[in-house]
C-alpha cells in the first residue's frame, strides 16, 4: 500500500500539548453531546405525556358536565313529584360529577408535573447546547493553533473548551 499517505506524527512540543488538548475537548463534548440529546429527548417524551394528560382531563371535563348536566334535567322535568328512581338516578349524577372533578385534579397535577420536568429537561439541553458550541469551537481554533504555531489561539481555543466544559458540567446542576 505504497499510496497510502502516511500520517504525520507530532515531533513538535507544541503540537503534543495542543493535539492532547484537542483530544481532551473531543471527549468532553461527546460526553456533553449525549447528555444534551437525552435531555432533548426526555422533554419531547415527557411534553408528548403532559399533552396526553392534557387531553384525559379534557375527556373527564366533558363526561363530569354532561353528568351535571343530565342530572339538572332529571331534576327540573322531575318538578315537585320526583320518584324515589328519579331522585336516586339525580343522586348518581352528582356523585359522578364529583368523582370526575376528583379526578380531573389529579389529573391535572400530573400534567402540570410532566410539564415542569420537560421545562427542566429543556433547560439542561439549551446548557449542553451552548457547551457543546464552545468546545466546538475550541477544538477548531485548537486545530489553527497547529497550523499557525500561534500560542494564543491554543489559549484561546484551550479557554473557549474550558467555558464549554464548566457550563457542560453545570448541566448536571440544573
Amino acid at each position: 500500500m505504497a499510496d497510502t499517505p502516511e500520517i504525520p506524527e507530532a515531533a513538535d512540543p507544541f503540537e503534543k500539548r495542543v493535539a492532547i488538548t484537542i483530544a481532551v475537548l473531543a471527549v468532553i463534548l461527546s460526553f456533553v453531546g449525549n447528555l444534551g440529546d437525552n435531555a432533548k429527548t426526555d422533554a419531547i417524551i415527557k411534553t408528548n405525556e403532559a399533552s396526553n394528560q392534557w387531553g384525559y382531563f379534557q375527556a373527564k371535563s366533558i363526561k363530569g358536565q354532561m353528568a351535571a348536566m343530565q342530572g339538572e334535567l332529571l331534576a327540573a322535568l322531575g318538578g315537585a313529584q320526583a320518584d324515589e328512581a328519579r331522585t336516586k338516578e339525580i343522586a348518581r349524577l352528582h356523585g359522578e360529577t364529583a368523582r370526575y372533578e376528583k379526578e380531573k385534579a389529579e389529573i391535572k397535577k400530573e400534567a402540570e408535573d410532566l410539564q415542569r420536568e420537560a421545562k427542566h429537561d429543556s433547560a439542561v439541553n439549551d446548557r449542553c447546547d451552548l457547551a457543546s458550541l464552545m468546545l466546538q469551537v475550541g477544538v477548531v481554533i485548537c486545530s489553527v493553533a497547529i497550523l499557525s504555531r500561534w500560542h494564543a489561539f491554543w489559549i484561546t481555543g484551550g479557554a473557549l473548551g474550558l467555558v464549554g466544559a464548566i457550563a457542560g458540567a453545570t448541566a448536571f446542576l440544573i
